[in-house]
């Protein structure tokens, strides 16, 4: 008989072993799980690492980690699955959509309001998880992309995470973030994670004032020759769009692709004003589902009512329109994507969709 249930401290090396077969040693890669997600799939986190056993045998993972998203100052309390995965030997006998139906009754049950799912597979749509977001996909290229220069602005590339508190001061000032320690920053660029398949090393450039302050930063890899992707940026956006400059012009890359979300009308501006167009999308690779209309409501509520013009806003989610407020997928949809949205009317269209932090940066772990 399989049993559905939170795993034990002492199980976690089992569940790397299964995660890294599934992800990692099935497709000829090196079984990487463990070092690139140490604070999600360790002794620590195992309450969130929900499993299917089968006599002892855990053949079923979905792994949680507890986040607090930070949205214009107020805080959010979310989720982030990942590593999910059923053994060969198990699939097809419904084992993963009964795991998953205990995560989203658990999530509910302890008060988080949503979760945002590394993956788009047919399982997550089967169950009311959507595609969310938008972001703006650039390419800077070296023969066409100039940027102007800035005196007194230099900059240091490391890939060493020796700037770890210079890049805490500059990220806690994002207005639309995951909550993140300044203990985190040097663990999480060693782990390298969200990159496959996984590079040796982040390479991290800040840009500083001439009084030496952190004003932004951007991190990432070379992903192709000559080709860095960026997979996080913070700070001054001017500063971030001549950081990239920089990797083209000192640093020796060909092309700098980064991923903007669509609420980030800041940085937007500074790219389509240097002559550049983004390519629009959902969130890439990402969906989400609402585990908790009631304690999501109750953590957006005063960021809907700063944005409410007027009167406020509704005090209960069953004020929203027919159509979205009993549909998970829909509600979803409604409150957080900007890709290809439907049109509400008013006043609902000037206060969503709300802003989510990126979510392919280093917050996963």
């Amino acid at each position: 008989m399989v049993v559905f249930r939170p795993a034990n401290p002492e199980e976690v090396e089992q569940i790397l072993e299964l995660v890294n077969y599934v992800f990692r040693i099935s497709s000829g890669l090196e079984p990487t799980m463990g070092r690139q997600f140490p604070t999600f799939i360790c002794a620590e986190n195992a309450r969130n690492l929900y499993v299917a056993v089968d006599e002892g045998r855990i053949v079923a993972h979905i792994g949680i980690k507890k986040n607090t998203a930070m949205i214009y100052g107020h805080k959010v309390s979310m989720a982030n699955m990942g590593s999910v995965c059923t053994h060969p030997d198990y699939r097809g006998k419904g084992i993963g959509t009964t795991l998953l139906h205990e995560v989203f009754r658990s999530l509910g049950e302890e008060g988080v309001g949503f979760v945002s799912i590394s993956g788009t597979r047919g399982l997550y749509r089967r169950n009311s998880c959507v595609e969310v977001g938008e972001a703006l996909t650039y390419v800077l290229e070296k023969d066409k992309f100039l940027y102007k220069d800035f005196e007194g602005f230099r900059y240091h590339v490391s890939e060493n995470a020796d700037e770890a508190g210079v890049l805490f001061d500059i990220y806690k000032r994002e207005p639309v973030r995951y909550q993140r320690t300044k203990r985190e920053f040097p663990v999480l660029l060693k782990a390298v994670p969200m990159v496959h398949p996984p590079v040796p090393a982040l390479t991290v450039a800040i840009a500083f004032s001439e009084e030496n302050a952190g004003l932004a930063y951007i991190i990432g890899y070379e992903r192709n020759p000559g080709v860095f992707a960026v997979v996080e940026y913070a700070g001054q956006r001017m500063a971030v769009v001549w950081l990239m400059d920089r990797m083209l012009h000192d640093m020796g890359m060909e092309r700098v692709t980064v991923e903007v979300p669509a609420y980030d009308s800041d940085l937007i501006s500074v790219l389509n004003s240097a002559g550049l167009n983004g390519t629009s999308s959902y969130y890439p690779g990402t969906t989400l589902r609402v585990v908790s209309k009631e304690n999501l409501w109750r953590d957006i509520h005063p960021i809907i009512e700063e944005a409410w013009d007027g009167s406020l806003p509704p005090s209960s989610i069953d004020a929203l329109p027919d159509r979205v407020a009993n549909d998970e997928a829909k509600l979803a949809q409604f409150l957080f994507s900007g890709f290809d949205r439907p049109t509400y009317g008013q006043p609902w269209d000037r206060v969503f969709p709300l802003p989510l932090p990126w979510p392919n940066g280093l917050n996963y772990v």
